[in-house]
């Protein structure tokens, strides 16, 4: 990731990974709400638990530092040559104060009307499922909610849509996506057998939200969106249900860096 980021002449703060594995088992209930992960989440792995104290102690170096915003960058991702851009553009165009987080991966969809001119690409509220922490920008306001209600930790670090609708941030995509998976991602986000996220069951009203969803909603206001990506294949589907550290508890913890700006 080092030689990715000088290719780029990007300095970055580099965060040590936290191993969910060897936290001892007496002082796991002071980093981690297993009856909350319950109710929101559903049972996490150790590395899960790892993987999202990783990102809520940069949360905390956000506030603690008064970084006005940050794009934080996991240590197995490629960039787009014009990431440089990116990273001057983006802190224009949302004020710190606002609690907003941008997804630089990619985005299915997203709404058409939402579309705000960024250089040659496009900020747009997304549609539908936003996961992954491979590489998001987010601004001191967003980062000091998130502090405030992720400690100690009841869900993944990606659990997005969760947290909007807890009013904790507001979600963002930049299309065409600046960053996407490397090559190294395989080893990391390949979940265990069987290991899927808990789908909880479908009400009759979630069935007919899904019903207006695909027939009205989609068709009119969203747009499919561009993906970017580099020359490695991403892995299928099905074996990207569960990502990152949190399905690799055999998995040595990941160093992450957090690219500053503002």
């Amino acid at each position: 990731m080092q030689t990715v980021l000088s290719q780029h002449q990007i300095t970055a703060t580099w965060i040590d990974a936290v191993d969910g594995r060897l936290i001892p088992e007496a002082e796991l209930p002071q980093h981690f709400d297993a009856k909350r992960a319950e109710i929101e989440y559903g049972p996490m792995l150790r590395g899960e638990i790892g993987t999202s104290l990783s990102h809520v102690s940069i949360y905390r170096q956000m506030v603690e530092q008064q970084i006005q915003c940050a794009v934080v960058l996991e240590d197995d991702v490629e960039l787009a040559p014009d990431f440089c851009n990116v990273l001057s553009q983006l802190p224009g165009a949302l004020a710190c104060t606002e609690p907003a987080m941008v997804q630089l991966t990619y985005v299915e969809r997203a709404y058409i009307k939402s579309a705000k001119a960024l250089g040659e690409r496009r900020l747009m509220r997304p549609h539908g499922g936003v996961w992954l922490t491979s590489g998001y920008f987010l601004t001191l306001a967003a980062a000091q909610n998130l502090l405030n209600a992720l400690y100690p930790v009841w869900t993944v670090a990606d659990h997005w849509r969760n947290f909007e609708a807890k009013g904790l941030l507001t979600l963002y995509a930049l299309t065409p996506n600046p960053v996407w998976e490397s090559e190294l991602s395989r080893a990391s986000y390949i979940a265990p057998a069987g290991r899927r996220r808990r789908k909880d069951r479908k009400t009759l009203t979630d069935r007919l939200d899904r019903l207006w969803d695909t027939s009205v909603v989609r068709p009119l206001f969203v747009e499919k969106l561009t993906k970017a990506q580099g020359p490695t294949p991403q892995p299928p589907r099905e074996q990207r249900t569960v990502r990152h550290q949190d399905a690799m508890d055999e998995a040595a913890p990941r160093g992450r860096s957090e690219s500053q700006r503002g």
